[in-house]
């Protein structure tokens, strides 16, 4: 194979929707490990990782990487060559072994690419695997953007609230959370009587309500502080965080937006501001 004497191979999926279709890591080790055997591959070591490729920094790459430089191996067994790189600069590392003979060989399961070759072609595949992740990118911030503008907060619902695991076409596609809504309006009244700090809240929400999060955790200090100086619960979000872009919510408001000014008046050490009318 080109005077590739030792491979090793290399899989990788990730959690996010670039790999969805992608074959499981341990299909991809079984089929590599098949095919290795009908080549007759030596193959050194198996390494796999389960992170995405749109950026630099995968620390099992790296080692790959090094362990090729540092002539433990020559060639590298993957599924495809989007399993490499989905970024500019590790697609140019790869490259930069290939074109200079450190790497000899590169065979995925459909076909090899070796120092020898023209490299136009995986040039051309590496770009393609690049402008696959900004297209996604692209259309991930576009459809975020368009459910926003329709009064959808597109990411995490706030504490009291959840996506709707059931919606269909016209339904809510954020809705009151039934363990935890009333409770947290509860925290707001506790907070509008002026005779509570938001740390005694807490500490009634967390020992005596039984508050959690939807991951059974208690509620952190400094949540109980975002929770309170957060407009989503009188209806309106801002999307993107810090864009001014700011959105009248579809779901249903837990606090009126005197409620909320009012809080935001409050001394939270002290009590209300009597200095503001009230």
């Amino acid at each position: 194979m080109e005077g590739a004497k030792k491979y090793i191979l290399y899989a990788r999926k990730s959690s996010e929707s670039e790999d969805r279709q992608m074959a499981s890591i341990d299909s991809q080790v079984q089929e590599l490990q098949k095919l290795a055997a009908e080549l007759r591959l030596e193959v050194v070591d198996v390494l796999s990782e389960s992170q995405s490729a749109k950026a630099p920094g995968r620390p099992v790459f790296n080692t790959l990487l090094a362990r090729i430089q540092a002539g433990e191996a020559d060639g590298i067994l993957c599924w495809k060559i989007n399993r490499l790189a989905r970024n500019p600069i590790d697609g140019g590392q790869i490259s930069w072994l290939l074109q200079g003979g450190t790497l000899k060989h590169i065979q995925t399961f459909g076909r090899g690419y070796y120092s020898t070759d023209n490299v136009i072609m995986m040039a051309v595949e590496l770009g393609m695997a690049n402008q696959f992740i900004r297209d996604l990118s692209t259309d991930t911030k576009r459809g975020l953007k368009a459910k926003a503008e329709r009064g959808w907060y597109p990411t995490f619902a706030s504490i009291g609230y959840m996506h709707n695991p059931y919606k269909h076409k016209g339904q809510k596609e954020i809705i009151e959370d039934p363990e935890r809504f009333d409770l947290v309006r509860k925290m707001f009244d506790f907070m509008l009587t002026g005779n509570y700090t938001p740390p005694k809240i807490l500490e009634l929400a967390n020992d005596q309500w039984g508050l959690r999060t939807r991951q059974g955790n208690k509620i952190a200090r400094s949540n109980i502080y975002r929770i309170f100086s957060d407009p989503f619960y009188y209806g309106e979000f801002e999307y993107p965080k810090g864009s001014g872009n700011w959105h009248k919510g579809q779901h249903k408001a837990m606090i009126t937006r005197q409620e909320f000014d009012r809080i935001q008046f409050f001394d939270w050490t002290q009590g209300f501001n009597t200095t503001q009318d009230l």
